[in-house]
């Protein structure tokens, strides 16, 4: 520190340094390192034990370490033998995790909000429970409404009922299960309409909950790109649980468990872009009905408003990656709309689960549903070629990077067959 009379060398960490939690955070780390069942969050210290005499053992051994780094203990707030204790905002038992009693109690008690900071800072209070939360309703909608530019504040008897029903929510928080690295983890993961949530677990017993609202580019994409970016958002919110780790993902639509299958190019385009997201995990897709699938259903109708801006979000323009003009692919994006309006519908909407279900139209294109999607209004598939299988001119729109192919179909109609052939001529 430099002064008028000199320079001189703090010999104890002064208050005001930015660095000081860091810095002592540090030092607790180093304190307890080799002690089991010691952990230290800045002055919080807790110990565990298998029993009474391990956890005195492990009690000793940490007054031990303290006293060897001079470390001063306030005894008058220690608690010892307790079956459950606070610590960093948490109730931690030998059942498991929950919310502090007293933080839900502040927000039981917080008054109704009178302008859009106090809907602001409510809506942000309760992400403290989001983990604990597998029911966090669509009713949160009418309060994120209220935090719009655009929108007056208007608080009346809707707004008021969703409040009191997060607030119960809130007071009706589950207890989570500990995360143990030895036990085989599985991640159940859904999309709805307008969001896509998971849940991990072990042992069938929950260790975190996750959802988020979907943005507004997303929420006109099929089914089958709204299921694999709920498998993205899961293992990017998982990751520091499944990284190196065996991971099982669940999911209740099926034509994801079979495309993992097969070779990436064989998938459409944007799916390709989300799968390469997940390849740096050891990641099993497996198919599990949605009536089994309970807790990530619910979550997926019933999410957080939480849409971080940090996201990347999966964007394709196929006008980038065809050497095609702007005119004639608006042309193929029109005849698209009136020639495979009936393909385009049924991919949009999500494919039935039998051949039976699906208009006459699209049939022939059924063995090949997996591959198929709707990239810039147009339909696309993983395949190398476009048009007719049998078409007496072989032409073909291969995508430089992806290899994505317009068009996408093994067979079309002879009609759209001829006005496709003709565009691309």
């Amino acid at each position: 520190m430099n002064t008028q009379f000199g320079r001189y060398r703090w010999l104890k960490l002064p208050f005001g340094i930015k660095s000081a939690p860091e810095m002592y955070q540090r030092v607790m780390d180093d304190m307890l390192e080799g002690i089991e069942y010691a952990y230290a969050i800045m002055d919080d210290i807790l110990i565990a034990g298998r029993d009474v005499a391990h956890h005195d053992a492990v009690l000793r051994e940490v007054l031990d370490r303290a006293q060897s780094y001079n470390l001063k203990l306030n005894f008058g707030k220690v608690k010892i033998r307790k079956e459950e204790v606070p610590f960093v905002g948490h109730l931690i038992s030998a059942h498991g995790i929950k919310p502090d009693p007293t933080k839900v109690e502040a927000m039981k008690n917080m008054p109704a909000p009178v302008n859009k900071d106090d809907v602001r800072r409510f809506l942000g209070s309760v992400q403290y429970l989001a983990k604990f939360l597998p029911r966090l309703a669509e009713i949160e909608e009418l309060l994120r409404h209220l935090t719009k530019k655009d929108a007056v504040f208007h608080w009346d008897k809707p707004q008021e009922n969703a409040f009191q029903r997060i607030k119960d929510l809130c007071c009706t928080a589950r207890i989570l299960a500990y995360y143990d690295v030895k036990k085989d983890v599985k991640i159940q993961c859904d999309a709805s309409k307008n969001a896509v949530a998971a849940v991990l677990l072990q042992e069938g017993k929950p260790i975190a909950y996750a959802s988020q609202k979907l943005r507004t580019s997303e929420l006109n994409w099929s089914p089958i790109e709204k299921e694999m970016l709920a498998i993205v958002f899961s293992t990017g919110k998982f990751r520091e649980f499944i990284l190196g780790k065996e991971t099982v993902a669940q999911t209740d639509h099926k034509p994801l468990e079979t495309i993992f299958r097969k070779p990436l190019l064989s998938a459409p385009l944007r799916l390709q872009t989300m799968m390469l997201k997940v390849k740096g995990y050891d990641l099993k897709v497996e198919y599990l009905p949605g009536k089994k699938q309970v807790i990530a259903d619910t979550l997926s109708r019933a999410s957080l408003n939480v849409m971080p801006p940090e996201r990347k979000e999966f964007q394709v323009n196929m006008l980038e990656r065809i050497s095609v003009t702007q005119d004639k692919y608006q042309e193929l994006q029109q005849r698209t709309a009136n020639e495979l309006h009936d393909l385009y519908a049924v991919i949009q909407v999500g494919w039935p689960t039998t051949k039976q279900q699906v208009p006459h139209s699209v049939k022939p294109f059924w063995d090949n549903r997996d591959e198929l999607a709707i990239l810039d209004g147009v339909n696309a598939t993983g395949n190398d070629r476009a048009g007719a299988r049998d078409s007496p001119r072989n032409c073909e729109i291969q995508a430089e990077s992806t290899r994505s192919t317009v068009l996408a179909g093994h067979e079309f109609s002879s009609r759209s067959e001829s006005k496709g052939l003709q565009y691309l001529s």
